[in-house]
This record gives structure tokens, sequence and C-alpha cells, in this order.
């Protein structure tokens, strides 16, 4: 465990405590039956990731809106 937490944060990583809506939780949880995913966090980190290069999430997400 700490070899991987050492590698992790090498690489920039940042290790945080979240809590998730019963919602956010089964939505992760779909993602993960579609995907090859097997941890929450590695389904969570590939759906963020994909707000940067994905217009339509972008928009959705992060866009300011006023």
């Amino acid at each position: 465990m700490r070899n991987r937490a050492a590698r992790e944060k090498a690489a920039g990583f940042k290790h945080i405590t979240i809590a998730l809506s019963p919602k956010a939780v089964e939505l992760i949880d779909g993602y993960m039956a579609r995907t090859e995913f097997t941890s929450r966090q590695a389904a969570l980190n590939a759906i963020l990731e994909r707000i940067a290069d994905d217009m339509f999430m972008r928009q959705e997400f992060a866009a300011v809106s006023t």
C-alpha cells in the first residue's frame, strides 16, 4: 500500500476524502458496470478527466454561467 501511495504521490495525485450522495454512488456504480473499472476511485477519475476533452461535458459542468 505504501509503495502505491508513493507512486501516486510522485505522479502528482492528491489523496482526499469525499462524501458522495447516494445518487452519485449509483451513477458511478452504473458507469463501473459498463466499463472495465474496478473501483469507484478509478471510475470517478475517468469521468473527471474526460471533462477536459469532451466539449459537451465541459460546457455542462465547467462553463461559467452569468
